[in-house]
């Protein structure tokens, strides 16, 4: 019932309890209310509580499909898989790539007879193909359609190696461990990876959104005979819904390693089933090399079109003479078990009264609330009355404390809280940039269980209050990147009030699609393991001159 009526008051005159008193009976707070919107009985302030701030490095992240959370419409989530280097003085450098298993087509052939004459079947190019993440920018005057590549982070000058391989593990749903309980993949899991099926004369490419819409090779030209070596010049284009080409990364595969592997395959038992043949080609595997290099987001999903292509010729013999050659493909998609790679190096100097908060396998910070500090308080602050309260002498009031202080005497409210927000400032001397920095940060509760046991739950205003909850990054009128705030009011009452007595740290972390605490349309309280955005930005600390604080703004029945 109390619970209640200060909820409503905080619609109301947005109050909730700082220092949580005991209210004897519904009048009281009656009375309580009617002063507040009449401002008769109260006055208003505001306090600073100092944080303390500590960097959480992190080894791996959850990176498969497999548990991922089903959206409400029962869609599946649209996942980046990030291919590329990210070398970033302040934050670690990531090289990322990933691994996915194939689709079986079906009709498989690499011969056929026909009526008065042969078919011949020769295999041309293996092209691993990828479509880019692109906005389309319209025609140009040419009426040819540009396109800009989306989220692209790291050097676009710079050529990015990549390599792709063989996955010689067997992916599986259900851990093989506990067949009854489900598999998972972490971003550092060691596929031991040894044939190598890009070219060996190695693949590195530069990212241009509007050169990548054809693809160029040569094909043997068998026009007039079908034992010709010589080449003809083909081209190879990725279509949307309306056949306009769009931008997609292609990726020469060992024409002699596919032949062998797939082509010459066709017709053995390997490729007679879907299960036969994930035993057999376990999945591909794409890996990004070198020190330097941009970083590209790409989707995986069925109706992406990323697939390994077999591009071939049939020859048509008629009287022992070329009658006709039709080009086509088969198309291998990207379908199944899909799991990111994080290569990251952990050596990452932090700037002087700053920290650094970087997605997938980055960085975290732990902030613990420190409370009050009773000795920067001016000498006729209200607070300096509790002094009495530092129960472990540390000159802070902290959250604990805070809540232990209730208004005896006359059974009735001592303080309620307007807003409490949490802040942190952003040092844009070294993150500048607005665009490529994380759009939005996650703030949420951990209590260390013992064993290495964490569990990771959301912030009760992260539901409660979704609208003001935020974390989004604040910019001035120039765009230069300024803050992230969080409001997190029903968190600060709940443990002054007593509803809630985990007086646990908070983490921040770069903010994830799956840390929605709603995203199935029910509430799951747990925090997912999952990160698939590698963005970074350095922060002002807890010693800084424009220092991370949390902020109370509260309401003070007058004396």
């Amino acid at each position: 019932m109390i619970k209640n009526s200060i909820r409503k008051t905080a619609q109301v005159g947005a109050l909730f309890l700082v220092f949580a008193g005991v209210i004897s009976c519904e009048n009281n707070f009656t009375d309580i209310e009617t002063g507040v919107i009449s401002n008769t009985k109260f006055s208003t302030g505001q306090i600073e509580l100092d944080l303390k701030i500590s960097t959480i490095n992190i080894e791996s992240i959850v990176a498969d499909n497999i548990g991922l959370p089903i959206l409400q419409n029962n869609a599946r989530l649209n996942v980046d898989y990030w291919l590329g280097v990210y070398k970033n003085k302040h934050a670690k450098t990531i090289k990322a790539g990933f691994v996915s298993q194939l689709r079986l087509p079906s009709g498989l052939k690499t011969s056929e007879v026909i009526k008065d004459g042969d078919t011949i079947y020769n295999l041309d190019k293996v092209v691993l193909k990828l479509p880019y993440t692109a906005t389309s920018l319209g025609a140009n005057s040419s009426g040819v359609v540009t396109y800009r590549l989306d989220s692209i982070l790291g050097n676009s000058l710079a050529e990015t190696t990549i390599e792709v391989y063989r996955n010689p593990t067997f992916l599986n749903t259900l851990n093989p461990a506990n067949p009854a309980k489900r598999n998972s993949y972490a971003s550092n899991f060691d596929y031991k990876e040894t044939e190598l099926l890009s070219e060996a004369k190695g693949f590195s490419y530069i990212p241009m959104a509007n050169k990548d819409t054809i693809f160029k090779f040569d094909r043997i030209d068998r026009s007039i005979d079908v034992n010709s070596t010589d080449f003809v010049k083909d081209t190879l284009k990725v279509l949307n819904n309306t056949n306009v080409p769009v931008p997609f990364l292609a990726i020469p595969l060992d024409l002699d390693k596919m032949k062998t592997s797939f082509w010459d395959k066709f017709n053995d038992p390997e490729f007679s089933s879907s299960q036969e043949f994930q035993n057999y080609f376990r999945g591909i595997i794409l890996k990004a090399k070198g020190e330097d290099g941009t970083l590209v987001p790409f989707n995986l999903s069925p109706t992406s079109q990323a697939s390994v292509d077999f591009l071939y010729s049939k020859t048509i013999i008629k009287d022992n003479k070329v009658d006709n050659v039709v080009k086509e493909s088969y198309s291998f998609s990207f379908l199944g078990i899909q799991n990111s790679i994080y290569e990251v190096d952990n050596v990452v100097p932090t700037p002087a009264n700053s920290f650094i908060v970087q997605g997938t396998a980055g960085i975290k910070a732990k902030i613990e609330i420190l409370g009050v500090n009773l000795l920067t308080l001016k000498e006729d602050d209200p607070f300096l009355v509790y002094a009495d309260k530092d129960v472990d002498n540390n000159n802070y009031l902290d959250l604990k404390e805070l809540a232990s202080i209730k208004d005896v005497a006359n059974n009735e409210l001592g303080f309620l809280i307007n807003d409490a927000d949490i802040t942190f400032m952003v040092n844009n001397t070294l993150s500048s940039d607005a665009d490529i920095l994380p759009q939005r940060l996650y703030l949420y509760k951990s209590e260390d269980k013992g064993n290495n046991v964490v569990r990771s739950t959301h912030i009760s205003d992260s539901y409660r209050e979704t609208a003001s909850f935020s974390g989004v990054l604040s910019k001035t009128d120039d765009d230069v990147p300024e803050k992230y705030t969080f409001k997190i009011t029903d968190y600060v009452s709940d443990l002054l009030d007593g509803s809630s007595t985990e007086f646990t740290p908070l983490v921040l972390k770069v903010f994830n699609t799956t840390d929605n605490p709603l995203i199935t349309g029910f509430l799951n309280e747990n925090v997912l393991e999952y990160n698939w955005n590698p963005r970074s930005v350095v922060l002002f600390d807890e010693n800084s001159d424009k220092k991370a604080k949390l902020k109370i703004s509260y309401t003070k029945k007058k004396e």
